[in-house]
């Protein structure tokens, strides 16, 4: 039989590694250094390296935390295509926003009225652009993680085929997601800094969402 998508393992791999908690302690550590901003270089490298592993099949795909130099690396080209996608959105707002507070000041009326409707502009532009990006990112970022080049999270003549020959399992993967950032937001239970260890297993779960999603491809991109 055809392999088919397997909803319960993004949620139950991690256990099956006899050294989860250790593995789980320090990459909610180093979550943690994410308020730092320097924290997400490792998280994202260790990330990518997991996703690889998933795709080769490797039974425990939780690699030990002693490559740091290649977690920080690898990690550094990820967060930097993260960036590159949503600055668009950033600058596309900041240009809009700006001048319709500008003329929501002033004491004109058919100016006020013109930075009501800027306002709304963004509104009604934002919320499907993100929707869009935001769809389409875990793509990207997962060509990247395989290829690892930053480059290929930009190869949208390969990335949007991927996407809709595959579109069943990808959007099993989003779900995956979103039940994995219900899980995530528990960790406030445990004196809110319990919330950077289980926002860690959050992003294991998805990336094993993803990673599958790729390693059932019938046709690799």
């Amino acid at each position: 039989m055809k392999p088919q998508f397997d909803f319960a393992k993004p949620f139950s791999y991690v256990f099956d590694d006899p050294l989860w908690m250790q593995k789980i302690l320090i990459g909610g550590l180093f979550q943690l250094a994410g308020i730092f901003f320097i924290g997400w270089f490792f998280v994202a490298g260790y990330a990518a390296r997991v996703a690889r592993n998933i795709v080769a099949g490797h039974e425990r795909p939780l690699p030990d935390w002693e490559d740091l130099g290649s977690f920080f690396n690898e990690g550094l080209r990820l967060v930097g295509i993260v960036i590159v996608y949503i600055l668009p959105l950033f600058v596309l707002v900041m240009a809009i926003m700006i001048p319709a507070a500008v003329f929501g000041s002033v004491d004109n009326e058919g100016l006020r009225t013109l930075g009501s409707l800027l306002s709304g502009c963004v509104s009604c532009l934002f919320v499907p652009v993100v929707f869009a990006v935001t769809f389409f990112l875990p793509g990207a970022l997962l060509f990247a993680a395989m290829e690892q080049r930053f480059n290929a999270a930009f190869d949208f003549r390969r990335i949007w085929p991927f996407i809709k020959m595959n579109i069943g399992n990808y959007l099993l993967a989003i779900v995956v997601y979103l039940i994995a950032r219900f899980i995530g937001s528990f960790g406030f239970i445990l004196l809110c800094i319990g919330v950077f260890f289980t926002m860690f297993w959050s992003i294991l779960i998805t990336v094993h969402g993803f990673a599958q999603v790729y390693r059932l491809a019938p046709q690799k991109p």
